[in-house]
């Protein structure tokens, strides 16, 4: 009997080690795990301007194998002489994508299996204009497939039909931060339940999830600032389980963090290098990549690592931040780099081991949508001009600051860091100024700051100085009831000022913004003349 199990095993593990599924392969360093690079994918972006190329690329999605969103941070001119290696994206300079201002055009572009684009939807160039494409999802339940993009600058999450011809929903007020029910401050991803309610990690101003109905009703929200339970610095993505489990990527905190469908804390998982972006597969495991690591990362449900692979590099098949992942049903992995500036597919290897081989949770088939093309091309798309306002306050003099909260500390980002570095620290948007000079019209504002001026239109309208520079500061200006708005934008660097007179003393709420630093101060300034 003990002959006969001896000859059954070695018979048995023979099948097995024959089979072409697991035969190792000789040399080869792993470098991009179970695929091989698409090299070649995408080509060069066929809607850009000439002498232009894709940017910083923040979200990507599969609905299809031959339907890819690419969520696109507008186009970035290249220099007169390329240099040697330049791959055709802005990473190969060894500059990171982020660091040019682009230009902004061709932000949402679908892409064939071939990487070919077959549609931009630049009709809605102008919602994404001066912010970012943070991620691109669709709802896994949605029969209809509707595609949402969330913009982290703008505050704002949009939902859109198939095809990109109409905007059916907005969440959030654009370029107005806040932690209310209408409100995000920087949201960054999107997950729903099967019945379609849905949360939203926010993200880089906020320290919370929030909770909707399908309907994009507010339901509850969790979450604040720290390093405990329940409490998040940077929520950075979000994904849920079969059973319900919430999935929370706490970024700076170098974790993930579980919680049911209400909010209650169930588990951490710690010591995880910056998640950036996290999905749960098909078959029931955690899917990360780590940003500092670059690399993709499989777990358990219960946290354990079950397998990690890739490599940071320019080349093709290796990693430069990818930002958000995605997969189509026969395997092909896609990606999307927000500092290499560039989206990659791999196709499983063949022999790979199936179990390192993400699968995404899969789309319920797509029905046919519930309006006509008729009545989605007669709806008019909507205005970005805000309401003026009206206002009496007069902020005009020069001021001192007296207090500051939170104050000042060395360093970038976080609550209390510098949150604007480079050429623009020092000049419209200083953490807290020390002094301002306020010069107010019945139509304008101007705030100085040391040498810099900024000056606003008391129109809500958006003005360029200088005219048609993509560097260009660019400010707006509208009164809220007593209370009047100041918002700028230079470079990458983005900026609000809330200002209030209470007595004599002035109050200014700062904002300030710069890809993944996100501030807020509350200044108190007395008047000096």
């Amino acid at each position: 009997m003990r002959t006969t199990l001896l000859t059954f095993v070695s018979v048995l593990a023979a099948g097995f080690l024959s089979s072409p599924a697991l035969l190792q392969e000789k040399g080869g360093d792993d470098r991009t795990g179970p695929y091989d690079v698409v090299t070649g994918w995408p080509p060069p972006l066929g809607f850009a301007k000439p002498g232009y190329i894709w940017g910083s690329t923040g979200g990507i999605f599969a609905e299809t194998p031959d339907r890819i969103f690419i969520a696109n941070r507008g186009e970035l001119k290249l220099p007169d002489k390329l240099p040697p290696g330049f791959t055709g994206f802005w990473g190969s300079f060894g500059e990171q994508a982020t660091t040019p201002t682009p230009e902004f055009r061709n932000c949402i572009v679908v892409v064939d299996g071939s990487g070919k684009a077959i549609e931009s939807w630049t009709q809605w160039d102008y919602l994404f204009a001066d912010g970012r494409g943070h991620s691109v999802l669709i709802n896994p339940y949605d029969p209809e497939h509707h595609v949402w993009i969330v913009d982290d600058i703008h505050h704002q999450i949009f939902k859109f039909t198939n095809d990109g011809k109409q905007l059916l929903m907005t969440l959030g007020v654009r370029d107005e931060a806040g932690n209310d029910e209408t409100h995000f401050k920087r949201p960054t991803d999107i997950a729903w339940l099967p019945d379609g309610n849905f949360f939203v990690s926010d993200g880089y101003g906020n320290t919370r999830v929030v909770k909707f109905d399908k309907n994009g009703k507010f339901l509850m929200t969790w979450g604040t600032r720290g390093t405990g339970p329940s409490q998040f610095n940077t929520p950075h993505s979000i994904t849920i389980d079969r059973d319900r489990r919430v999935y929370v990527s706490d970024r700076a905190n170098n974790r993930i963090q579980v919680f049911d469908e209400n909010g209650k804390y169930l588990d951490a998982f710690p010591n995880i290098q910056q998640p950036y972006n996290i999905r749960i597969s098909e078959d029931q495991f955690l899917w990360v990549f780590s940003g500092p690591l670059d690399k993709m990362l499989k777990y358990d449900l219960n946290g354990h690592l079950l397998y990690a692979w890739g490599t940071h590099g320019t080349t093709p098949g290796l990693f430069w931040a990818v930002h958000e992942f995605s997969a189509d049903a026969d395997g092909n992995l896609y990606t999307a780099e927000v500092f290499g500036g560039r989206s990659q597919k791999f196709r499983p290897r063949p022999g790979a081991d199936p179990a390192h081989v993400y699968r995404p949770q899969l789309l319920i088939p797509k029905a046919a949508p519930t309006m006509t093309n008729t009545a989605l091309a007669a709806m008019t798309p909507p205005s970005l001009d805000v309401p003026a306002g009206a206002g009496s306050a007069n902020v005009g003099g020069t001021w001192k600051l007296g207090n500051v909260e939170p104050p000042v500390v060395a360093g970038r980002g976080g609550r209390g860091g510098g949150g604007i570095g480079g050429p623009y620290a020092d000049t419209v948007f200083s953490q807290a100024p020390a002094a301002i000079v306020i010069t107010q019209t019945a139509g304008s504002v101007a705030m100085q700051i040391g040498s810099a001026t900024a000056t606003y239109t008391l129109d809500g309208k958006t003005t360029s100085t200088p005219l048609g520079d993509v560097n260009a500061l660019k400010t707006r200006a509208h009164w809220d009831g007593a209370k009047l708005h100041l918002h700028f934008k230079q470079g990458m660097n983005w900026g609000r000022d809330v200002l209030s007179l209470t007595g004599g003393a002035l109050t200014i709420v700062r904002d300030l913004e710069s890809g993944g630093a996100s501030t807020t101060r509350t200044m108190t300034y007395s008047k000096t003349s």
